[in-house]
């Protein structure tokens, strides 16, 4: 992988994490619809680039993953300024979009186990806070659920960042 590729991923993937954690501390709707729209530009870029590279090394499921995980975000991103509540529809389709992407980086080879591990484990806080939210609850963003997701989210994005820095992937 080139040195300005895996910066700029790596870069991505901080920004996406510091962010959005960011976003979910702060109440104010407005500062917070911009700390995750800036966290959802950095991973979209991050994905991205992710897909391109594993594309490139033959790895199609997980090349797949990151390209339906910045699709994921992106839909999700486009609810953002409508606030917690206004945003529940594309939350949601966001949320059960990670369940696929993060399933199809995380099941095959690609990255170390300990990697790939906390990828499917993020995967089941999204996938039931998705549900609910489809079988018509009201499920924030900063509540419990999703606040448990992105957590093991962003352990996921260092775990990357890990095998990224140590070229421990395939």
């Amino acid at each position: 992988m080139q040195k300005n590729t895996k910066t700029l991923i790596i870069a991505g993937l901080i920004v996406g994490a510091v962010f959005g954690l960011a976003g979910s501390m702060v109440k104010e709707v407005n500062l917070q619809a911009t700390l995750y729209e800036i966290s959802s530009i950095g991973m979209i870029v991050a994905a991205a680039l992710l897909g391109l590279t594993f594309f490139r090394k033959g790895n199609d499921f997980v090349a797949a993953g990151f390209l339906l995980l910045a699709i994921a975000e992106a839909v999700m991103s486009s609810g953002t300024a409508l606030g917690p509540v206004g945003n529940q529809p594309s939350f949601a389709a966001g949320m059960a979009l990670y369940v696929p992407a993060l399933l199809l980086i995380s099941v095959p080879k690609g990255f170390p186990i300990w990697a790939r591990i906390a990828g499917i484990l993020t995967v089941i806080p999204f996938a039931i806070a998705a549900a609910k939210i489809f079988w018509g609850e009201q499920v924030l963003s900063p509540s419990p659920l999703p606040g448990v997701g992105y957590s093991l989210l962003v352990i996921t994005f260092i775990c990357w960042i890990i095998a990224l820095v140590k070229e421990k992937y395939e």
